[in-house]
């Protein structure tokens, strides 16, 4: 199988992937089911890190709603925010490669991603976007502040 190929059926499916590493061994082809775990590896790490920069952004936009929309603040976006940081948690717990580094690294992207969304879900008229340019979140803001509403 070629390097593309193996590409192919990981993206298209992890039980085939599986299935034809299987295959691979039982025929004593370990170079091959190497290769073809190798693929595997990389894939699934690479959704592991997809999924973690989501929920980072999902975070970063509802802190972000609950700084400059108060009077709109919800226990469903208290709720979003601890149950997204309990998903990072997990997934920095079970994925080695998501360091602090890789954290820093991509924060400032994800932030972006975050203040975009947020001016939607805000409901922000064109003319004030430029205008909404909050500053960067801290990570004590992201991963430690605590939200409730008062009546909590």
């Amino acid at each position: 199988m070629t390097s593309t190929q193996w590409q192919n059926l990981v993206s298209e499916s992890y039980y085939e992937t599986i299935t034809s590493i299987e295959e691979r061994i039982k025929k004593y082809d370990y170079s091959e089911a190497l290769i073809g775990l190798e693929h595997l590896y990389q894939n699934m790490a690479k959704k592991d890190k997809r999924e973690f920069r989501t929920f980072l952004a999902l975070v970063m936009m509802h802190v972000l709603k609950w700084k400059y929309q108060p009077e709109k603040r919800s226990s469903s976006w208290a709720k979003t925010i601890r149950n997204a940081r309990k998903e990072m948690q997990v997934i920095r717990e079970d994925v080695p490669s998501i360091t602090q580094n890789y954290v820093n690294e991509i924060w400032e992207s994800c932030f972006q991603s975050a203040v975009e969304d947020a001016m939607y879900e805000m409901k922000l008229p064109k003319s004030e976007t430029k205008n909404f340019q909050p500053a960067l979140l801290t990570q004590l803001e992201v991963f430690e502040d605590e939200y409730y509403l008062e009546d909590e």
